[in-house]
């Protein structure tokens, strides 16, 4: 913490005030990596496969970080457990902007929601050393594959 407060130019009293614990500031540092996330370009028009070509890039860009990447995954889990804290990342939202979805229906929420289930799992394996990153990209590409079955265009 002190040498995030060192970094940023403020004091630790001031990142305490807004992040009492570790777990806070990685937890919050997850939520603006995932608020941050734009789809790649450019749009093959298949939702399947531009959903598999963004999560195979979250999985990437997070495991190229594999050390930041194990302090947010470990961070969220420990919140979770610790008080229940909800920990919507607003991938979900994404998913469906991707897939061209405006107003999804139920089955389309649900999809979505196992797509960002399902990463959470991928990158927990890869930070923890059970998978390698490469495999993590290559099992996150199969998941959508077949998860997102019911949009892919024919």
């Amino acid at each position: 913490m002190q040498a995030v407060a060192d970094q940023s130019g403020v004091s630790i009293t001031t990142v305490y005030r807004y992040y009492p614990t570790k777990h806070h500031l990685f937890s919050a540092l997850l939520l603006h990596y995932t608020r941050s996330v734009t789809p790649p370009e450019p749009a093959t028009g298949c939702p399947a496969a531009d959903i598999s070509e963004l999560m195979a890039g979250i999985c990437r860009s997070m495991l190229a970080r594999p050390r930041l990447a194990r302090a947010m995954i470990t961070s969220v889990n420990a919140r979770r457990a610790e008080s229940g804290a909800a920990g919507d990342f607003n991938l979900r939202e994404i998913i469906l902007s991707v897939a061209g979805i405006t107003r999804p229906a139920s089955q389309d929420a649900q999809l979505a929601l196992l797509v960002e289930q399902c990463a959470y799992g991928v990158l927990s394996w890869a930070v923890m050393g059970e998978t390698t990153p490469a495999q993590a990209e290559t099992d996150m590409r199969r998941a959508c594959e077949l998860l997102l079955a019911p949009w892919r265009k024919t």
